[in-house]
């Protein structure tokens, strides 16, 4: 043992106490205080969720202080390794928490939930839907199944939707209730809306259609748009307008006539309506229906009369020819 360590030192409140103990104990202590200072000197390490994902987004662009996010996607990779209890091992794990980032910077959960629907479905996204994918990515990172992930964008066309107008509506024909349309394919189209008065009216699965339940004498206007085989309405095209058939005129009644009559007494010849009866019509008269009756049945040809006498007085078929006395 060193010479200064060896012998005695007092130590007040516990008397005579060896020196190796007493530079020991104080050995010690400074380390505890040296190592309490440079751990002080290190700061706070992240812990938690903090493990899995970055809250500063400025990398990608983006402002945490909400809105829509500016971002070109994040390369990076989420920890999957199934040690940490908090890692995203499925994608359905990360659409969860990509929705809860994106809803706490001002988005609306459902459209980012449909949205990743669609980017994990690997189909061409709208420029919504791009926007929203890129920011998912930015902030929870790549979904950690089916690696790599990137945004797929559809080629847009400058309209409404992301296919063009039809060309060439056109009406093909008219009824009392209906008009008949037709135009050109659109491609990439897997149905067709057609609107009518500004309204969808009906669709279409190929270039035609004939759109019911009009009112006859009534003009239309209707116009066109191609639906994506993802459901997207594309542009819609001009209006054309059409105008119903009217409705026919309903017949005449014939005037009743006065035949020459020979020795047959005048008469007034009248074609029976629907509904009549001998009864109906002598009444029209001022007469009976017994005058009437028993003047066809005596005047009348035999073959009127043997129809006349089959059916009876009251079954007289519409446009049935009586002969009303004068």
């Amino acid at each position: 043992m060193a010479d200064f360590l060896e012998g005695d030192v007092k130590v007040p409140g516990i008397g005579k106490t060896k020196k190796w103990v007493v530079y020991g104990i104080g050995g010690l202590a400074g380390a505890y205080v040296v190592f309490r200072w440079w751990q002080a000197g290190r700061g706070s390490e992240p812990e938690g969720d903090d493990l899995l994902y970055n809250p500063d987004l400025s990398e990608y662009g983006q402002s945490t202080a909400g809105g829509a996010f500016n971002v070109g996607g994040n390369t990076g990779s989420t920890v999957t390794d199934g040690t940490n209890p908090n890692a995203i091992n499925t994608n359905a794990e990360w659409t969860q928490r990509a929705v809860e980032l994106l809803a706490n910077a001002g988005y609306d959960p459902a459209v980012v939930y449909a949205a990743l629907g669609e980017f994990l479905a690997r189909r061409a996204l709208d420029p919504q839907e791009a926007t929203i994918a890129r920011a998912a990515l930015a902030a929870a990172g790549q979904p950690p199944e089916g690696r790599p992930w990137s945004v797929i964008e559809e080629a847009t066309t400058g309209g409404t939707g992301t296919l063009p107008a039809p060309g060439g509506l056109s009406v093909k024909g008219t009824t009392e209730t209906t008009v008949t349309l037709g135009w050109s394919a659109v491609n990439g189209a897997g149905s067709y809306q057609v609107y009518r008065d500004g309204s969808a009216a009906t669709t279409s699965s190929g270039t035609s259609v004939t759109v019911s339940g009009l009112t006859a004498s009534t003009t239309y206007k209707f116009a066109v748009a191609a639906i994506s085989t993802t459901g997207k309405t594309g542009s819609k095209s001009g209006e054309v307008s059409a105008k119903t058939a009217a409705k026919p005129a309903a017949p005449s009644q014939p005037k009743p006539t006065t035949p020459s009559t020979g020795k047959t007494p005048p008469y007034v010849q009248v074609i029976a309506k629907p509904g009549d009866s001998i009864s109906k019509i002598a009444a029209r008269y001022g007469k009976s229906w017994q005058e009437v009756w028993n003047f066809n049945l005596k005047y009348r040809s035999a073959s009127t009369v043997k129809t006349l006498k089959a059916r009876g007085p009251n079954l007289i078929y519409s446009g049935t020819r009586i002969w009303v006395p004068k």
